[in-house]
């Protein structure tokens, strides 16, 4: 099975429909950027469908599946409860270099959050504007 397949059957089984849906649109936003290396998008592709999953869910975060790197990246798109937001976006920003899947995924799905007219309050729509700002 490829990686792809296994983030699917993974969000399939740990996701609710409302956060499956958005981890498929920020899979899309994924696929459709163009500024994304042709080498890694796979990786983005399926970074994309497990981005919440540690987060989340109950998902263990043994799953040898992954590999190193993907654990990685997946590590550092997982928020922790007491971690500030813009100190966040800035460890995902500052391990670019090394983790570039996690810097597209973040992008991906600050895109899909501030596209959400119906569920975006103007708190929400501020803290990703401005975090957005440190991203970029």
């Amino acid at each position: 099975m490829s990686l792809v397949g296994h983030a699917l059957k993974m969000a399939k089984i740990y996701y609710s429909t409302e956060t499956f849906n958005h981890a498929m649109r920020v899979a899309a936003y994924v696929a459709e950027n163009p500024l994304i290396p042709y080498g890694i998008m796979d990786d983005c592709i399926a970074l994309a469908i497990m981005h919440d999953l540690w987060e989340d869910t109950k998902y263990p975060k043994e799953d040898t599946f992954l590999g190193e790197h993907i654990s990685r990246c997946l590590e550092l798109l997982t928020k922790e409860n007491e971690q500030n937001y813009v100190e966040y976006i800035d460890a995902i920003k500052s391990s670019a270099d090394k983790c570039q899947e996690a810097y597209w995924v973040k992008i991906a799905d600050m895109k899909d959050h501030l596209s959400q007219t119906d569920t975006l309050t103007d708190k929400l729509k501020k803290k990703y504007l401005a975090t957005l700002a440190h991203l970029l």
